[in-house]
């Protein structure tokens, strides 16, 4: 179950964030000094402090709730589709990652002048750059190209579009075989939301919007889609498509659309529509043109809580374990051979506690699960 974002909650976890930076800095600064590194251990502790009370605000916090639906029909379509904010928090947390083994290399290396720990130094940096290279994608937009044109159209003043209502979250499940020997399934899942649009005659069809594809991940859209599936079921709202959208499923080798959900409660939903879901409204016409009002403005629902009990506690005991390996040789309390090996055990943990964390964070409460499979398996 998802929490809610509280202000205490951030505080803390923007402090452990600062501390972390701290400690990094003072190991990568003051390399060559000499006897115990207070310099580091202190921001270190003091991380850890905040971590731990991160770990006790997002506990304690409100789950998070569906919205009420009480906020009336709006008659015309937003024409200022919010994107989907930056997660500054996970860029920090993701820099701190991929530089905590050259900052424990450098603090078990000391400047003693072995040939073994400088080699190991330059190793680390050299995947510390590489991996900060990598995580510039984080900084890029997590709308993408299609999802932008969308958001482009809405505020030149057109959009295709229809009434429609959010219902029932789904995660489908496609098993199928892997070619690769007996027993060897594999499975692929898809988050989507089926949209309901009710006719003038009465008739109701459903419209499934599944997560977009983000430019740097495919996390930020299942995440996206999550926040709003526990939150916004039942609400009504406006289902958008591009203008221009010919020019996009004509050069989707899928045939995909981006659509967005502008709730009647001032939210966004961002997502992609394949063919099956789109054809009758925008192939044969059934969404019409509209005009947008540029006065109307829709943002994405506020982040939730980083937290998920069953995720952070394996994960954070791993950091854990490197962190409080990396004690003996900032106290000066072991030999050089020794801190360089604690050195380079306690960064790898760090590294792998940091770069797997954000890969699972996905609440799979909201979710109706359906499951089909290959011809060949049923």
């Amino acid at each position: 179950m998802q929490h809610l974002s509280t202000p205490l909650a951030r505080t803390l976890g923007a402090a452990a964030l600062l501390s972390a930076a701290a400690a990094w800095g003072a190991a990568s600064i003051r390399y060559e000094a000499d006897g115990p590194r207070l310099d580091v251990l202190v921001p270190l502790a003091l991380a850890a402090v905040f971590v731990v009370g991160w770990l006790m605000a997002s506990r304690s916090a409100p789950p998070v709730k569906l919205l009420p639906s009480t906020a009336p029909p709006r008659e015309k379509v937003p024409g200022k589709l919010g994107a989907v904010r930056r997660d500054w928090g996970l860029v920090a947390a993701a820099y701190l990652t991929v530089w905590a083994p050259f900052a424990a290399a450098n603090s078990a290396y000391g400047g003693r002048g072995s040939q073994l720990g400088a080699l190991y130094c330059l190793l680390t940096f050299i995947v510390g750059a590489v991996l900060s290279l990598c995580n510039l994608a984080l900084l890029q937009s997590n709308l993408g190209r299609s999802q932008r044109m969308l958001k482009e159209d809405a505020a030149a003043g057109s959009v295709h579009a229809i009434r429609v209502r959010f219902g029932t979250p789904v995660l489908e499940m496609y098993r199928y075989p892997t070619g690769q020997g007996a027993g060897r399934i594999a499975a692929s899942t898809t988050y989507g939301v089926e949209l309901v649009h009710e006719s003038d005659s009465g008739e109701q069809r459903t419209i499934r919007l599944r997560a977009m594809k983000a430019a740097q991940s495919d996390k930020v859209g299942d995440k996206h889609l999550t926040y709003a599936a526990s939150q916004l079921v039942g609400h009504g709202g406006w289902l958008c498509w591009p203008a221009r959208w010919r020019d996009i499923a004509g050069t989707n080798k899928d045939l995909k659309v981006p659509a967005a959900f502008a709730s009647d409660s001032g939210h966004v939903v961002w997502g992609e529509m394949q063919q099956d879901d789109y054809a009758y409204y925008l192939r044969d016409g059934a969404a019409p043109l509209c005009e947008t009002d540029p006065r109307l403005a829709v943002a994405p629902l506020p982040r939730p809580s980083r937290y998920f009990p069953k995720v952070h506690a394996s994960h954070l005991r791993v950091a854990a374990v490197g962190a409080l390996l990396a004690v003996p040789f900032l106290l000066d309390a072991v030999p050089y051979w020794a801190g360089l090996l604690l050195g380079v055990v306690s960064g790898a943990l760090g590294l792998l506690a940091g770069m797997t964390m954000d890969g699972v964070g996905v609440d799979q409460e909201p979710w109706t699960v359906r499951t089909t499979s290959h011809p060949s398996l049923q």
